[in-house]
């Protein structure tokens, strides 16, 4: 059955059965598995090494990502604090303790602009700036840390 004939659109066309054999994967002998002996294996030095290189690579990790979370945290309440200035919302206990909570993050910045009024609205510069300020200084910690778990 070495070649077929097949009647197609009233032509003759012949194909070969070599395509419909299975074929077997060319140089079996380099895709075979390393036999047990040849495999170079690590020194306990070498492993403890690894494993003391990977724990202060994930221990930075971590620490890259609670500082991430306290950059979140940290502009959610800067933000806060601009809206209720923006807004003018001053009468409330929610109020009082977000400007408790953060006056220490706003108070380097406290006397380098005056508020900006705007339609009715108060424009708080001060707590802008504290918000750009504190974001880049963050961001930067954060790469330094990066570059720190990277040479990990």
């Amino acid at each position: 059955m070495s070649q077929q004939q097949y009647r197609n659109n009233n032509a003759l066309v012949q194909s070969s059965s070599v395509h419909n054999q299975n074929t077997d994967p060319m140089m079996r002998s380099v895709m075979a598995p390393i036999a047990a002996p040849f495999v170079i294996r690590e020194t306990r030095g070498q492993r403890f090494q690894r494993g003391v290189k990977n724990f202060f690579a994930a221990v930075f990790r971590k620490l890259n990502q609670l500082i991430g979370l306290g950059l979140v945290v940290l502009l959610l309440l800067l933000g806060t604090r601009f809206l209720l200035n923006f807004f003018e919302i001053t009468t409330s206990v929610f109020t009082d303790w977000i400007h408790l909570l953060t006056a220490p993050l706003v108070y380097p910045f406290e006397n380098l602009a005056p508020a900006i009024p705007w339609n009715g609205f108060s424009i708080d510069v001060t707590t802008l700036i504290a918000i750009v300020v504190w974001t880049v200084a963050i961001v930067i910690v954060r790469q330094f840390i990066h570059l720190l778990a990277g040479r990990w």
